[in-house]
């Protein structure tokens, strides 16, 4: 029996998407398109942010690294909330319907606690959580099967009671090594449809 739904929050219940930001910063689409292709590398940009690391440590390092994307380094780290599109939208239906019919809801997600603790002050639903798990907070990011483990074990959930929806495939091949439900994210729709046939 289901009781519990995990969600993530990137791509799932918030647009965010580098893109938005560095559009600024070029004039035309083929330059900006060049430049996601040639110098953004989430690895080195966001994954040591997702990881712990603060703005400030990872904007020195990546400048050090690439002195020559001083425009496009700078911006990032110090403008990081215009990578931050709307919620999305029909997900956050979903997960108001779903606590309102009686499940608990957690998130787990990989994010900065910096720029995190920033976001989740202007959007209501995130106060809505049973518990929420912050990669930046723990310092350990998905899909290392820790994180996993921790917030099922912070929050006293048992694994094949619980169902996690995360949009990364790699994502959720831990949480179905711990016997937790798993279901990739499309759309809101196709969530909600997957959910009916577990339930």
């Amino acid at each position: 029996m289901i009781k519990n739904i995990i969600f993530d929050f990137g791509n799932v219940l918030i647009d965010w998407n580098p893109r938005y930001l560095f559009a600024k910063l070029f004039s035309t689409r083929k330059e900006l398109d060049d430049f996601m292709r040639v110098n953004w590398n989430a690895a080195e940009w966001n994954d040591p942010l997702d990881r712990g690391e603060t703005l400030e440590s990872t904007r020195l390092a990546l400048l050090a690294k690439y002195p020559s994307l001083k425009r496009e380094v700078n911006a990032y780290f110090t403008r990081y909330l215009e990578t931050i599109g709307s919620p999305i939208y029909e997900t956050v239906e979903l997960l108001y319907d779903l606590q309102n019919a009686g499940y608990a809801t957690y998130g787990l997600t990989n994010w900065s606690n910096e720029t995190f603790s920033v976001v989740r002050q202007d959007l209501h639903f995130f106060s809505t959580f049973n518990g929420i798990v912050v990669s930046g907070v723990e310092k350990i990011i998905k899909p290392d099967v820790r994180i996993y483990k921790l917030l099922l074990e912070r929050y006293s959930l048992t694994a094949n009671e619980t169902v996690f929806i995360d949009d990364r495939k790699a994502n959720l091949a831990p949480a179905d090594a711990l016997g937790i439900h798993t279901i990739q994210f499309t759309t809101a729709g196709q969530v909600r449809e997957e959910l009916q046939r577990l339930f």
